[in-house]
């Protein structure tokens, strides 16, 4: 196993961290340094297991993955590559705490945007919609069913602000990842608008590494070996009558990045199993 989270808490403003969870769970007793890598990759020999943070962004995560990719310090051939980190929730989607195995990866940054309205761009041969492995998906969702999330009272008054009075749930969806983080009704309905012209009537959640990974993944072979673990940290768009500069301030990274890891990890020990 390759786990990839994005940031460490040296890297963000604040006490969250994808990286502590997993030390907190393996003895990483190994550092390997790679060239391309801004991190150094962690090991932990019982089980198999690797981590290496890619840095925040789809170009630090494509230029990371690249580096492990064609570097001759660590063999992907035969390893499943896990990304497990926190993400915006869609509200229609699932509830902040839950998890969401992704089963499909959208770049939301190529496109034609036209007024208010958002299209892709229809004259490049390419469409930036990779679908993931679906077996591998389907064995990510059973490892995680019996999985206990964790919830707080602080994650229950945010969704009050929205009427909702679902808890954390695994679950699996599309995730949109672009390098502009947003937050608010109206850019979420262009996201929506763009997921359409792709054929995908909802996505799940919003990140900012999962399309440079596959794209560096996909180029190297090994896409069909990928996992993407997100969980809800927050919610993309301000409650009903809200306004979004405050209701963005309402996150809970720590309990995402718990709840990414408890899910990742049960995958973990099912596949190395």
């Amino acid at each position: 196993m390759v786990v990839l989270p994005a940031f460490t808490d040296a890297e963000y403003t604040g006490d969250a961290s994808e990286v502590a969870p997993w030390h907190e769970r393996y003895d990483f007793d190994r550092q390997v340094a790679i060239a391309g890598c801004k991190h150094e990759l962690q090991y932990a020999s019982a089980p198999d297991i690797a981590l290496v943070p890619t840095g925040i962004g789809k170009s630090a995560a494509a230029t990371t993955v690249a580096a492990l990719a064609a570097g001759d310090e660590v063999a992907l051939e035969d390893a499943t590559i896990l990304t497990v980190g926190i993400a915006g929730c869609n509200p229609a989607a699932g509830t902040v705490g839950s998890v969401f195995v992704t089963d499909r990866v959208v770049d939301g940054d190529i496109k034609l945007r036209i007024g208010e309205t958002t299209r892709r761009m229809q004259w490049l041969v390419d469409e930036y919609i990779w679908e993931l492995n679906a077996d591998l998906v389907e064995r990510a969702i059973g490892a995680a069913q019996d999985v206990s999330l964790a919830d707080s009272a602080r994650v229950q008054a945010i969704r009050t602000d929205y009427d909702d009075s679902r808890s954390p749930t695994v679950d699996t969806g599309a995730t949109v990842c672009g390098d502009e983080v947003y937050h608010g009704t109206t850019a979420a309905t262009q996201v929506a608008q763009l997921c359409a012209s792709y054929g995908l009537t909802a996505f799940a959640t919003t990140e900012m590494e999962d399309a440079g990974t596959v794209t560096a993944l996909e180029r190297f072979g090994l896409l069909d070996q990928y996992i993407s673990v997100r969980a809800a940290s927050n919610f993309d768009r301000e409650p009903a009558g809200g306004d979004p500069v405050e209701s963005i301030e309402r996150d809970v990274f720590e309990l995402g990045a718990e709840n990414a890891v408890r899910v990742g990890h049960a995958i973990v020990q099912e596949l190395l199993d």
